[in-house]
């Protein structure tokens, strides 16, 4: 039987500790849990990253960057600046039981006393924030939208989707998925210089 080479090994270790985090949380997580679910030894765990702060970091930024891949990907196949936008509107609500948001808003609590987990949060945070950033630099450029400060209004309407998706999260029922997007589209017509029906007259996507 192969041996799993160091980086096979690593991933392993970083997708158990994601899943012992969506159970348990980032705070309750130890390094004991992620060696029982593994059936390794804690020293092993140690052989690849230093202490538990590191391991909670660098698990948080595998699954992350799988996320952000994936947003990229599905943006990517639009062929508008209004339709990017709308897509990655539909993938910043949370689904019912969205593990991948669980860990987003848990790591943001994590980040307050974990320097590692607040230096790879930001890093995230921030590229999350360039994808937007791009759609609207994207979309002036184009003559779809028009805004003088596409920084400004990534910032806000990031801001927006977060603190729904944070209520979404935490408070079962108060908020829909349809809800979230509404909320979204809405500020986007005013950031960007929409009609109120503009995303209306899309078709919608399958």
């Amino acid at each position: 039987m192969r041996r799993p080479t160091v980086d096979e090994r690593r991933a392993e270790i970083l997708q158990t500790t994601c899943n012992v985090v969506i159970e348990r949380g980032f705070a309750a997580t130890r390094v004991a849990d992620v060696a029982k679910q593994l059936g390794v030894s804690t020293g092993l765990i140690h052989y690849h990253f230093d202490n538990k702060e590191q391991l909670l970091a660098e698990a948080f930024k595998f699954a992350a960057r799988q996320d952000l891949d994936r947003v990229e990907a599905l943006i990517e196949g639009a062929t508008t600046a209004l339709a990017k936008l709308d897509r990655i509107f539909q993938v910043w609500a949370p689904e019912e039981d969205d593990y991948a948001w669980m860990l987003w808003i848990d790591s943001w609590g994590e980040a307050l006393r974990n320097d590692a987990m607040q230096e790879i949060s930001q890093e995230l945070d921030l590229r999350s924030k360039g994808q937007l950033e791009t759609i609207i630099r994207d979309g002036v450029a184009s003559g779809e939208f028009r805004c003088t400060d596409p920084n400004g209004a990534a910032w806000r309407l990031s801001a927006l989707a977060d603190g729904l998706a944070i209520q979404m999260a935490a408070h079962s029922g108060v908020l829909s998925k349809s809800g979230h997007r509404t909320h979204l589209r809405t500020a986007a017509c005013a950031e960007l210089g929409l009609q109120p029906d503009a995303f209306a007259a899309r078709p919608r996507r399958k």
